[in-house]
């Protein structure tokens, strides 16, 4: 099983740039995983925080995709975050009001292999001020790890 973690902190425009990265094999193909991951009602079982849809995915999108909103509820923080793309290759989202933190975009990618799929997620914000871009780092880091390492677990169970 091949994982993978990577971390780079940057500074920019005056806030701390955090790009976070983690990649697993899981053996599933990507449409499976796609799915699983654009029912945003059942995120909860990945991510420790909860999901609730505030608008569906525009017409002709694939369920959850492109246009959803959902609302993300963690560590007693509430905020927005828009799909911007979804397919068998990729989940594109955004954080929408620049809040808790600026600019983050998540992206994950799903590269098929012989009966499984190379899944990559990467995060990228800037830290405000208030937060430490360690802790942002390091929370963000340890819920994309979470989340890959509770997929893969969901599929060598089966």
């Amino acid at each position: 099983m091949l994982d993978s973690v990577g971390v780079t902190i940057r500074k920019e425009d005056k806030c701390q740039m955090v790009n976070v990265y983690y990649q697993k094999k899981i053996a599933a193909k990507p449409q499976a995983l796609r799915d699983i991951l654009l029912d945003h009602h059942n995120l909860s079982d990945f991510f420790n925080a909860s999901f609730s849809v505030l608008r569906q995915e525009n017409t002709n999108e694939i369920s959850g995709g492109k246009g959803c909103v959902r609302e993300v509820s963690i560590l007693g923080v509430r905020f927005k975050e828009e799909m911007v793309h979804a397919d068998d290759k990729r989940i594109e989202y955004r954080v929408v009001d620049d809040f808790p933190v600026q600019a983050h975009t998540g992206s994950i990618e799903f590269v098929p292999q012989e009966n499984a799929t190379l899944v990559s997620y990467r995060i990228r914000c800037r830290a405000p001020w208030y937060i430490p871009r360690w802790l942002l780092q390091r929370l963000l880091q340890n819920d994309i790890e979470q989340c890959l390492n509770r997929l893969g677990a969901r599929f060598d169970s089966r």
